[in-house]
């Protein structure tokens, strides 16, 4: 990662930089390879070792790093600057080349003192995203490269809201790769939840969850919900609809949502009743607490809660015996750098994937049957 004041710097580790590398897929051996956030220069060193890269361009913000790695590798061209600022790329007229970049690698910063969020052009747009996502699209902005790029990433950048806009402006030009799940103890110092992704260039896909050809010849209709109530912030009433927060999951799987005891004259978002099934939205869903409830007068979900309305028991229960035994693709939806999350989008995909179907969703369902 980049390194210098208000800067996060987390170096990526040698050996997890050739692992990942092996792992990606190239048309061809990169002549020009590019590191925008070089900090010790582990990734511009698999990339020669590895993918057999040829020339090496670097840049950082912080001179310590930018003077040593000069010292170590002469034959790099090494820059200090910070990418963000840059109005245009380097030179990259190495010699027996076509000057063009062929491939990125990088570890950006995750954060930047206080800023959680930026903003940078992208294919002539302004893009509100996460640091990362910003360091990753002006690299790709100035540089072009023909290969695309390898980052680390936190799992946050391919998930979050923050990143969508971001991640569908990528999705024009490239497709991605998830090339290797890193612990959350690889960077000394720090506890987070990263990967190497790959950003393969032509593009081979577009809202691929979208273009799933489905072997359903059945699908179960729900309504797909969020909660909107904040637990630190809602009223208390004697009378009211009942509050069901995650921690409450548990003890409703067993004693039923009639044993809910919070009750709130609040009305927010995510107000159901009837048949229905709840997640958590936040920490990983307990798949023996999972299971279908019904409640006649209306719950309050909290914000920390997805829930799926069903129209009788028997469509509840076939969506619970489906998504039982998808429990374990269930879990890898939940990702982030920090606390483990679900989005609304990433589940209603999900759910369609395994013949569950949101009933916003439904248009262009051609011949498609329902229970």
């Amino acid at each position: 990662m980049t390194a210098g004041i208000d800067a996060d710097k987390y170096y990526t580790p040698p050996a997890m930089a050739c692992r990942a590398f092996e792992r990606a897929q190239l048309a061809s051996a990169p002549a020009i390879c590019v590191d925008t956030a070089c900090g010790s220069g582990s990734l511009l060193s698999a990339a020669e070792d590895v993918l057999a890269a040829q020339h090496f361009l670097g840049i950082d913000s912080d001179p310590l790093m930018i003077r040593q790695l000069r010292r170590e590798r002469p034959d790099w061209r090494l820059y200090v600057g910070d990418l963000l600022k840059r109005h245009r790329p380097p030179p990259t007229n190495f010699p027996g080349t076509n000057y063009n970049v062929d491939l990125l690698v990088l570890n950006p910063p995750f954060s930047l003192g206080p800023k959680k969020y930026l903003t940078v052009k992208y294919l002539g747009q302004s893009v509100k995203c996460s640091v990362a996502m910003a360091h990753i699209l002006r690299s790709l902005e100035l540089f072009k490269p023909n290969q695309g790029a390898i980052a680390v990433v936190p799992e946050s950048l391919l998930y979050s809201d923050t990143d969508q806009n971001a991640r569908e402006l990528l999705d024009q030009n490239f497709s991605l790769t998830e090339l290797l799940q890193l612990s959350i103890y690889t960077f000394k110092g720090a506890r987070v939840n990263s990967l190497f992704v790959q950003f393969n260039s032509p593009a081979g896909r577009s809202n691929a969850a979208k273009k799933i050809v489905h072997a359903h010849k059945y699908l179960i209709p729900t309504s797909v919900v969020r909660g909107g109530l904040q637990m630190h912030a809602f009223n208390r009433v004697s009378l009211g609809a009942r509050v069901i927060h995650s921690t409450s999951l548990r003890s409703i799987a067993v004693d039923g949502v009639g044993a809910v005891s919070e009750r709130t004259s609040i009305v927010a978002k995510g107000r159901i009743s009837g048949w229905m099934l709840l997640l958590p939205r936040v920490g990983l869903p307990n798949e023996g607490a999972f299971c279908a409830l019904y409640s006649e007068d209306e719950v309050q979900l909290s914000d920390c809660v997805m829930g799926m309305t069903f129209s009788s028991r028997d469509a509840a229960v076939s969506a619970q015996i489906k998504i039982r035994d998808h429990w374990k693709s269930l879990l890898c939806l939940y990702r982030g750098t920090g606390a483990r999350y679900i989005t609304i989008d990433r589940l209603i995909d999900w759910l369609y994937s395994i013949g569950i179907i949101d009933r916003n969703s439904m248009g262009g369902m051609g011949e498609m049957e329902f229970i």
